[in-house]
């Protein structure tokens, strides 16, 4: 009875606000939206009492499970200074940097304010002449394509005798607050570019760019064509987008007004 009641009032608020008249289309995108958002919050489901399962599973522990919950209530907040609440998604302590992630060996050869430059070790007794340069976006760490063994690109490519560079980006503080785009560029890719000739005697590249990062990359590729810059030979793109036109409901968060 909850359910359904829950179900036709959703879907008839849903209806309702959707049917408003006048509004301009970028308007009625947030307007739905944050409805979908405010509907969600509401459903059944969020709530101990109306739960079925978290109900059978508080019988079943004793309570033992809402006692694990606010205890994880508590580690959350005291991990944003009380504060802020600051919901964990994963077990923070389950991976560690060269212990059980991002293993393939390799060493920082060039850093700047807002990178730093990792090579990795070759594990095959020839290498291309060409290096790879990688590039991966602002939001992840270099690692999201080094993750395990048995589920690292960059583990791989060193594999098939690739000289693999990638950018490892810092976390942007105040310190970096008039940094914008054009920085990333100049100081992500061209300025990689020039270590890694420095590192091997090679001028010329081939590169990935992964989601923003592969934004970047098409972007440089256009202002090293307008210089005459063709040190990068060929470029391969992981999950980009390059044209915003029609950003679908990212476009809710990044107008003027949002901003």
């Amino acid at each position: 009875y909850i359910k359904q009641s829950y179900l036709i009032a959703a879907r008839n608020l849903h209806q309702m606000v959707g049917n408003v008249k006048g509004l301009d289309e970028n308007t009625s995108k947030k307007v739905d939206f944050y409805t979908r958002q405010y509907i969600d919050a509401l459903s059944p489901t969020n709530y101990l009492a109306t739960n079925p399962e978290v109900l059978r599973e508080t019988i079943n522990s004793g309570g033992q499970n809402l006692l694990k919950g606010l205890n994880n209530l508590l580690d959350d907040l005291e991990s944003g200074d009380g504060k802020q609440l600051r919901v964990r998604m994963t077990d923070a302590t389950a991976f560690e940097v060269g212990r059980n992630l991002a293993t393939t060996p390799g060493h920082v050869v060039y850093q700047n304010e807002l990178m730093q430059l990792i090579q990795y070790s070759p594990s095959t007794t020839e290498v291309w002449r060409r290096p790879l340069l990688i590039i991966p976006p602002w939001i992840n760490k270099f690692y999201i394509l080094d993750m395990r063994e048995n589920n690292s690109f960059v583990r791989w490519a060193v594999g098939e005798g690739h000289t693999v560079f990638m950018i490892s980006w810092v976390n942007p503080d105040e310190k970096l607050a008039e940094k914008n785009f054009e920085d990333y560029m100049t100081d992500g890719y061209l300025a990689a570019l020039d270590a890694i000739e420095a590192a091997t005697g090679e001028k010329e590249v081939n590169a990935i760019g992964y989601c923003l990062g592969g934004t970047l990359l098409a972007s440089t590729l256009a202002y090293m064509a307008a210089k005459g810059d063709d040190r990068i030979k060929t470029a391969t793109f992981f999950v980009t987008r390059m044209d915003f036109a029609e950003s679908g409901e990212l476009g809710v968060f990044i107008d003027e007004e949002q901003l």
